[in-house]
C-alpha cells in the first residue's frame, strides 16, 4: 500500500486537513470540521479498498464522488473564514492533485 502514490498524498493531504480542522472555531468544529475529517477519512478507506479488490471501479467512482464534496467543503471553510487564502489555495491544489492521479487511475481501469 505504501507503494500507491495516490494513497501517499492522500494520506499527507489528511494530517495536513486533519491539522487544520482542529484549529476551527467550537461552534463549527462539530459540523464543518467532522464533515471534513469524515471525508478524508473514507477517502482513505476507498482509496485502500479499491487497491485490494479486483473490481476497483466501484471504489475508484465513490472515491470521486468523495473528492468532489471535500473540494465543496474546503471552499465553504475558506468562504466562512475557518482557513485563511493560503492554506485554501495549499488545499485546492493538493485535492486537484489527487483528482488527477484518481482520474489516472479510473481511466486504467476502464
Amino acid at each position: 500500500m505504501e507503494k500507491l502514490l495516490i494513497f501517499k498524498r492522500l494520506f499527507e493531504f489528511s494530517k495536513w486537513l486533519l491539522h487544520h480542522t482542529n484549529k476551527f472555531p467550537k461552534s463549527h468544529r462539530f459540523s464543518v470540521a467532522v464533515k471534513l475529517e469524515n471525508s478524508i477519512l473514507e477517502m482513505i478507506e476507498l482509496i485502500t479498498q479499491a487497491n485490494m479488490s479486483q473490481k476497483k471501479m466501484n471504489f475508484l467512482i465513490s472515491a470521486d464522488e468523495k473528492l468532489l464534496f471535500l473540494k465543496i467543503m474546503l471552499r465553504l471553510s475558506y468562504e466562512m473564514e475557518f482557513i485563511n487564502l493560503k492554506s485554501y489555495e495549499y488545499g485546492a491544489k493538493e485535492l486537484v492533485e489527487i483528482g488527477k492521479m484518481l482520474g489516472g487511475w479510473m481511466k486504467q481501469q476502464r
